[in-house]
């Protein structure tokens, strides 16, 4: 570890900010210019310094477009409480059968505290199979709930 502070941490900042491609010139500048001012010092490996410094040139030789980015899966897209509270059973279900991929099922019954069954969490599993998992685990939270309220 070694602190970077004046003219090196700025050039390492330079380096950094420098290897986002959808940066121009002037506002990798001004970036840097602000992250300077704003931060007093900087812990670093020599592996860290070294890869600022050569991932620019490897990332310029093969741009990647920006839409050839894989969109992200949003667990909090829809509530599924709420979802199955006022649409009802059919509109969760239809919800989830847009839900393509088990992982992101998984991911939105973690995040939104669904408890599923420890096979539906880790073995694999039909996806069907987990939909319905993932509705029964909230009809149940639904359940759980109304008997707390009353």
């Amino acid at each position: 570890m070694s602190k970077l502070i004046g003219k090196r941490k700025r050039e390492y900042l330079a380096d950094v900010v420098r290897q986002d491609l959808d940066l121009e010139a002037a506002a990798a500048d001004r970036l840097t210019e602000r992250l300077d001012g704003a931060i007093r010092s900087l812990r670093t490996t020599k592996q860290q310094r070294q890869g600022a410094r050569a991932t620019p040139a490897a990332s310029q030789s093969a741009p990647v477009p920006r839409s050839a980015a894989v969109p992200s899966f949003d667990p909090y897209a829809f509530n599924a409480i709420l979802t199955l509270k006022r649409a009802g059973r059919e509109a969760l279900a239809d919800r989830l059968a847009e839900i393509t991929e088990v992982q992101q099922l998984r991911q939105l019954a973690e995040a939104q505290l669904i408890g599923l069954e420890q096979d539906m969490r880790v073995d694999p599993v039909a996806i069907e199979d987990l939909r319905e998992a993932v509705l029964r685990g909230v009809e149940r939270l639904v359940a759980d709930r109304r008997a707390a309220a009353s």
